[in-house]
């Protein structure tokens, strides 16, 4: 089994409404392609209110993201094929999954969890990485996931934690990336930044928390580069 990241653009025809149940729409069509565990991401108005909180340097950010396995990469034609009517670009990555700490994230997740094909509360944030030139692979990857990585849960409010290493882009002219990851927070993140730090009614742990997570992120983001999209999350298939 391999998992693809898929980056979608919303073609200019289409609100933003259209083109969510379009995407949603495909489930069927996806799996019998033979697509699983599918969830797709969609920058809507359901996560508007989180707009300061949004980080973009791309010139043209993605509207959306799809995220399924595959018993193989080969099997991505099928997949673009759906995808391609719908969408104005797509750019698609061979990535390696982690979802490290279980027992926190399945404490945590708990609380939020939907029948299958229905929203999931909050948002997810979807961040586009890539290696500061400063810093060798060994040194960056060490620092994301073994200096920064146990500081996500502690840090944050998030319920959903989803490490993914860049293996390969597998569409032509894709720019470089090296990770893409995932993290679902609960409603109250929404625009506020005492939610996104777990620290609702405490306006000094927030800053506290806020100024860590500075700190650490700082040792291994190029902030010049990060795109920081936040998104609706539908998972389609287990």
């Amino acid at each position: 089994m391999e998992k693809l990241m898929l980056s979608l653009w919303k073609p200019p025809q289409h609100s933003v409404e259209q083109w969510r149940q379009a995407l949603l729409g495909l489930r069927d069509d996806l799996a019998t392609a033979g697509a699983r565990s599918i969830r797709v991401m969609v920058v809507d108005e359901a996560v508007a209110a989180a707009s300061a909180q949004r980080i973009t340097n791309s010139a043209v950010p993605l509207d959306g993201m799809l995220s399924l396995w595959l018993d193989s990469a080969s099997q991505l034609p099928s997949i673009k094929a759906l995808l391609t009517p719908l969408t104005s670009r797509l750019e698609a990555y061979l990535v390696l999954e982690s979802e490290p700490y279980p027992e926190e994230r399945q404490r945590r997740a708990a609380e939020y969890q939907v029948p299958v094909g229905q929203r999931t509360p909050g948002m997810n944030q979807v961040v586009l990485l890539h290696k500061p030139h400063r810093m060798s692979y060994e040194q960056w990857y060490d620092v994301w996931r073994n200096g920064h990585g146990p500081k996500a849960y502690p840090l944050q409010s998030i319920f959903g934690y989803r490490q993914n290493t860049v293996v390969r882009a597998l569409t032509y002219g894709a720019p470089v990336l090296h990770a893409i990851v995932e993290e679902n927070f609960p409603p109250e993140a929404i625009g506020n930044p005492e939610g996104f730090f777990a620290a609702l009614g405490d306006p000094d742990k927030c800053a506290q928390r806020q100024q860590a997570m500075y700190e650490s992120t700082s040792k291994f983001i190029d902030f010049e580069k990060i795109d920081c999209i936040l998104t609706s999350e539908y998972r389609l298939s287990v």
